[in-house]
């Protein structure tokens, strides 16, 4: 069988798929480096400078004369699978390339990635974790379904020994964690501050959740009201507004009333973006002509939808992959202390946005 892949890579994934389908052990034996490159299709400078890598790790060894054999690390307690929870997923949604991040990390540690979806439930999420816990699980990555509802467990949980990796957000009044997000505060201000630039000065910011609710948009609402004050532009008196996805409420027809002089919102994700710029164009109201929008994720819609929105891009695969070598840190015991770490963002210019002339 060849193996496809790039790089290294192909030689780690063939000696992982070689160590599980035989069900090797320690100290035995793996395929000779003809076999490897046979089986592979690599050269045998990429194959040495792979079986080097796996060796540093301690996932194989050599005897000169005699060949590759598995190592230790591999069948070490508790290193083989970690489980991540994810609050939900969706076709059109980067969340899944969290997912992929941590797998593709911990591929290369030849660990596995237990995938649980609580389906945006606290109740869910909270019969999952116990259910990990109860079952000796002392490290998980976590994608919460909000930053309040299972904070008192999350506490217990953490004083009883077990690691948590917050990804996307941090928990309410728990400030001693393992946690990786995008850096939201400096989000919100690049999209705010591209709006100013523009000559905008009456933006409204508009969400899908309540803004006490969720840490990462409290964080990217703060980095919105500091581009007002770097710039010197008064903040407007209600700076947030909130619907339920595909409902118009009374924030909705605030912000699209024109008695109200918005000319531009910057919406905290960009399902928000979509829907606001859908109600817009309900009430005839043109993007950008009329209003200009800024999303947050730089999901796939923002380029499906008409115009193309200007977004801030975050990169969920990084999440990911961060989330999964603090996970793997944990259980091999390669750090002390929490761990907590900010993803860089940028602003994606497109054509949601433009000149105001007012």
């Amino acid at each position: 069988m060849i193996y496809n892949g790039k790089k290294l890579s192909i030689v780690t994934d063939y000696i992982i798929e070689y160590i599980k389908s035989n069900e090797l052990k320690s100290g035995q034996k793996l395929p000779t480096e003809n076999e490897m490159i046979e089986a592979t299709g690599v050269s045998r400078v990429t194959l040495r400078r792979a079986l080097s890598n796996l060796q540093a790790q301690g996932y194989i060894t050599s005897i000169q004369g005699s060949g590759y054999f598995v190592g230790d690390a591999l069948h070490k307690p508790d290193v083989n699978n970690i489980p991540i929870i994810i609050s939900y997923s969706h076709q059109n949604s980067q969340i899944l390339n969290i997912v992929n991040g941590a797998q593709n990390y911990l591929k290369k540690k030849m660990c596995d990635l237990e995938i649980n979806i609580s389906h945006r439930d606290p109740d869910a999420e909270k019969e999952i974790l116990l259910r990990l816990y109860k079952q000796g699980c002392r490290c998980v990555m976590l994608f919460p379904v909000s930053s309040t509802n299972n904070n008192d467990l999350y506490f217990h949980l953490l004083q009883n020994g077990m690691n948590i990796i917050f990804i996307d957000r941090r928990p309410k009044d728990i400030t001693c964690c393992n946690l990786v997000m995008s850096d939201n505060m400096t989000g919100g201000y690049l999209a705010a501050k591209h709006l100013l630039e523009l000559g905008h000065k009456n933006i409204a910011m508009f969400g899908l959740e309540p803004l006490d609710l969720n840490s990462t948009i409290s964080e990217r609402h703060a980095g919105y009201l500091r581009a007002f004050n770097e710039y010197n532009v008064p903040v407007p008196k209600k700076t947030y507004f909130f619907s339920n996805y595909n409902k118009e409420s009374a924030d909705v027809e605030y912000i699209l009333s024109k008695a109200n002089g918005i000319s531009a919102v910057f919406c905290a994700s960009d399902y928000a973006a979509v829907d606001l710029a859908t109600h817009a164009y309900k009430h005839g109201i043109r993007i950008p002509e009329d209003l200009s929008i800024v999303g947050f994720d730089n999901l796939d819609i923002t380029t499906m939808f008409t115009p193309h929105i200007t977004t801030i891009d975050q990169s969920f695969t990084k999440l990911g992959e961060a989330a999964a070598e603090i996970a793997y840190d944990c259980i091999t015991e390669k750090k002390a202390g929490m761990v907590q770490k900010l993803i860089p963002v940028k602003l994606i210019r497109r054509d949601s946005t433009k000149l105001f002339i007012g």
